[in-house]
């Protein structure tokens, strides 16, 4: 049985978002980056979420396709190393600011997806489920046929 994407977004959810709240109590709190932080993990996460919704609306599911996992490999592989050189470049002076944009944005890119799909598990009486590299819509009563 494959476990519902709100379950993963909200575990994903809860850990950021502890995560910057530890930091912001550690660090202080950087209200132009956070905003910042917020404003762009919404945009993309909505973005991402209407994506996953539009094609759950016209297949049925959402596969990763090999062209968007190397894009998104080819953005780690150039992003990481940055982050590494001006963290070693500038020191904390630079790494606070990065992490004080990136714990909000993670928050707010996935608490943005979770309402999109509990909005639209609502209005189609569908669940949705995911795996690793795909989401898919279920009836509501699919979980109940595979266990009884």
């Amino acid at each position: 049985m494959k476990p519902r994407a709100v379950f993963f977004d909200g575990l994903l959810f809860l850990l950021w978002t502890f995560l910057c709240f530890i930091y912001l109590g550690i660090f202080g709190f950087n209200i132009l980056l956070c905003g910042l932080g917020v404003i762009f993990g919404l945009v993309l996460g909505i973005s991402v979420a209407l994506k996953q919704i539009s094609s759950l609306e016209k297949n049925g599911e959402f596969k990763v396709t090999l062209k968007t996992g190397a894009l998104m490999l080819l953005t780690i592989i150039i992003a990481i190393p940055i982050a590494i050189y001006l963290i070693f470049s500038y020191g904390l002076g630079v790494g606070i600011p990065m992490l004080s944009f990136l714990y909000p944005y993670l928050s707010a890119f996935y608490a943005a997806r979770i309402i999109l799909y509990l909005n639209w598990e609502r209005k189609n009486q569908k669940i949705i489920l995911s795996d690793l590299t795909r989401v898919y819509a279920a009836p509501r009563n699919f979980e109940k046929s595979l266990s009884g």
